[in-house]
Protein backbone atom coordinates (compact mmCIF):
# COMPACT_ATOMS: atom_id res chain seq x y z
CA UNK A 1 0.00 0.00 0.00
CA UNK A 2 1.55 3.78 -0.67
CA UNK A 3 1.40 5.75 2.25
CA UNK A 4 2.34 9.48 2.58
CA UNK A 5 5.89 10.30 4.46
CA UNK A 6 3.60 12.32 7.01
CA UNK A 7 1.30 9.10 7.21
CA UNK A 8 4.29 6.84 7.97
CA UNK A 9 4.95 9.06 10.57
CA UNK A 10 2.06 9.37 12.12
CA UNK A 11 1.81 5.31 11.99
CA UNK A 12 5.00 4.69 13.70
CA UNK A 13 3.71 7.18 16.44
CA UNK A 14 0.21 5.29 16.74
CA UNK A 15 2.50 2.08 16.86
CA UNK A 16 4.90 2.98 19.66
CA UNK A 17 2.27 4.20 21.65
CA UNK A 18 0.21 0.87 21.19
CA UNK A 19 3.41 -1.24 22.08
CA UNK A 20 4.03 1.61 25.28
CA UNK A 21 0.24 0.84 26.45
CA UNK A 22 1.64 -2.91 26.21
CA UNK A 23 4.69 -2.68 28.06
CA UNK A 24 3.24 -0.50 30.62
CA UNK A 25 0.35 -3.29 31.14
CA UNK A 26 3.00 -6.08 31.38
CA UNK A 27 4.82 -4.25 34.01
CA UNK A 28 1.49 -3.85 36.08
CA UNK A 29 0.13 -7.46 35.35
CA UNK A 30 3.09 -9.85 35.15
CA UNK A 31 3.76 -10.09 39.16
CA UNK A 32 1.25 -9.62 41.70
CA UNK A 33 1.22 -9.42 45.38
CA UNK A 34 -1.66 -11.78 47.87
CA UNK A 35 -1.24 -12.70 51.97
CA UNK A 36 -2.77 -16.04 51.55
CA UNK A 37 -3.74 -18.41 48.77
CA UNK A 38 -7.53 -17.73 49.64
CA UNK A 39 -6.73 -14.01 48.34
CA UNK A 40 -4.89 -14.79 45.74
CA UNK A 41 -6.04 -12.60 42.87
CA UNK A 42 -4.21 -13.49 39.39
CA UNK A 43 -4.58 -10.47 36.74
CA UNK A 44 -4.66 -11.56 33.43
CA UNK A 45 -1.46 -11.96 31.55
CA UNK A 46 0.40 -13.96 29.04
CA UNK A 47 4.45 -13.85 29.05
CA UNK A 48 3.93 -15.79 25.40
CA UNK A 49 1.22 -13.47 24.01
CA UNK A 50 3.06 -10.51 24.93
CA UNK A 51 6.06 -11.28 23.66
CA UNK A 52 4.00 -12.10 20.61
CA UNK A 53 2.67 -8.28 20.29
CA UNK A 54 5.96 -6.75 21.20
CA UNK A 55 8.10 -8.66 18.76
CA UNK A 56 5.23 -7.82 16.33
CA UNK A 57 4.84 -4.35 16.28
CA UNK A 58 8.61 -3.82 16.68
CA UNK A 59 8.75 -5.35 13.41
CA UNK A 60 6.08 -3.07 12.01
CA UNK A 61 7.70 -0.13 13.28
CA UNK A 62 11.47 -1.50 11.69
CA UNK A 63 9.84 -1.52 8.51
CA UNK A 64 8.03 1.33 8.20
CA UNK A 65 11.24 3.49 9.69
CA UNK A 66 13.37 1.68 6.77
CA UNK A 67 10.83 2.49 4.08
CA UNK A 68 11.31 6.29 5.64
CA UNK A 69 14.58 6.29 5.83
CA UNK A 70 15.26 5.55 2.26
CA UNK A 71 12.74 7.56 1.10
CA UNK A 72 14.42 10.31 3.18
CA UNK A 73 17.53 9.26 1.23
CA UNK A 74 15.95 9.70 -2.17
CA UNK A 75 13.44 12.84 -1.97
CA UNK A 76 14.37 16.05 -2.41
CA UNK A 77 12.97 19.02 -0.51
CA UNK A 78 11.96 21.97 -2.73
CA UNK A 79 13.88 24.91 -2.80
CA UNK A 80 16.65 23.81 -0.88
CA UNK A 81 18.61 21.33 -3.22
CA UNK A 82 18.74 18.70 -0.16
CA UNK A 83 17.24 15.37 0.27
CA UNK A 84 14.84 15.04 3.46
CA UNK A 85 17.46 13.34 5.52
CA UNK A 86 20.00 16.08 4.87
CA UNK A 87 17.29 18.87 5.15
CA UNK A 88 16.49 17.39 9.09
CA UNK A 89 20.09 17.78 10.08
CA UNK A 90 20.30 21.08 8.02
CA UNK A 91 17.21 22.43 10.51
CA UNK A 92 18.70 20.66 13.28
CA UNK A 93 22.07 23.03 12.58
CA UNK A 94 20.36 26.04 11.28
CA UNK A 95 18.03 25.92 14.94
CA UNK A 96 21.46 25.51 17.14
CA UNK A 97 22.71 28.56 14.86
CA UNK A 98 19.82 30.85 15.65
CA UNK A 99 19.93 29.89 19.37
CA UNK A 100 23.40 31.75 19.38
CA UNK A 101 22.09 34.36 17.13
CA UNK A 102 19.36 35.10 19.45
CA UNK A 103 21.43 35.19 22.76
CA UNK A 104 23.79 37.98 20.23
CA UNK A 105 21.04 40.00 19.22
CA UNK A 106 19.39 40.80 22.96
CA UNK A 107 22.70 42.08 24.03
CA UNK A 108 23.17 46.08 24.16
CA UNK A 109 25.95 47.15 21.99
CA UNK A 110 27.67 48.97 25.41
CA UNK A 111 26.46 48.48 28.92
CA UNK A 112 27.87 50.33 31.91
CA UNK A 113 28.02 48.91 35.37
CA UNK A 114 29.56 48.44 38.39
CA UNK A 115 32.20 46.38 39.56
CA UNK A 116 31.76 44.35 42.90
CA UNK A 117 34.64 46.47 44.12
CA UNK A 118 32.83 49.36 43.32
CA UNK A 119 34.42 50.68 40.51
CA UNK A 120 33.15 51.07 36.81
CA UNK A 121 32.91 48.64 34.22
CA UNK A 122 32.28 48.96 30.71
CA UNK A 123 31.11 45.87 28.39
CA UNK A 124 31.18 46.46 24.76
CA UNK A 125 30.23 43.71 22.30
CA UNK A 126 32.77 43.77 19.16
CA UNK A 127 30.64 43.12 16.83
CA UNK A 128 27.08 44.81 15.47
CA UNK A 129 24.34 43.73 17.73
CA UNK A 130 22.20 45.21 14.97
CA UNK A 131 23.39 43.02 11.94
CA UNK A 132 23.00 39.74 14.72
CA UNK A 133 19.34 40.62 15.01
CA UNK A 134 18.84 41.35 11.21
CA UNK A 135 20.91 37.78 10.54
CA UNK A 136 18.82 35.97 13.30
CA UNK A 137 15.50 36.99 11.77
CA UNK A 138 16.64 36.40 7.92
CA UNK A 139 17.60 32.97 9.75
CA UNK A 140 14.34 32.53 11.29
CA UNK A 141 12.36 33.08 7.77
CA UNK A 142 15.05 29.94 6.08
CA UNK A 143 14.23 28.11 8.84
CA UNK A 144 10.66 28.47 8.81
CA UNK A 145 10.82 27.81 5.15
CA UNK A 146 12.58 24.99 5.39
CA UNK A 147 10.42 23.30 7.73
CA UNK A 148 7.45 24.12 5.63
CA UNK A 149 9.08 22.31 2.51
CA UNK A 150 9.77 19.06 4.63
CA UNK A 151 6.35 19.05 5.77
CA UNK A 152 5.43 19.69 2.05
CA UNK A 153 7.75 16.95 0.83
CA UNK A 154 6.71 14.70 3.50
CA UNK A 155 3.19 15.22 2.71
CA UNK A 156 3.55 14.79 -1.32
CA UNK A 157 5.80 12.06 -1.54
CA UNK A 158 5.17 8.33 -0.86
CA UNK A 159 6.02 4.86 -0.18
CA UNK A 160 5.19 1.63 -0.49
CA UNK A 161 4.85 -0.27 2.98
CA UNK A 162 3.03 -3.90 3.17
CA UNK A 163 1.48 -3.89 6.77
Amino acid sequence: MKISHSEVIKFIKELENRKGILLRQERSNSTFIYQTEESKIVPTYSYEETRREVDALDEKIRRLRHALAVANCTVKVEGFGVTIGEALVMLAQLQNKAEILSEMAARQQKVQQSSFAGKMEITECNYDVKQAARDYEQLRLTINSLQVAIDRANLLNTVEVDL
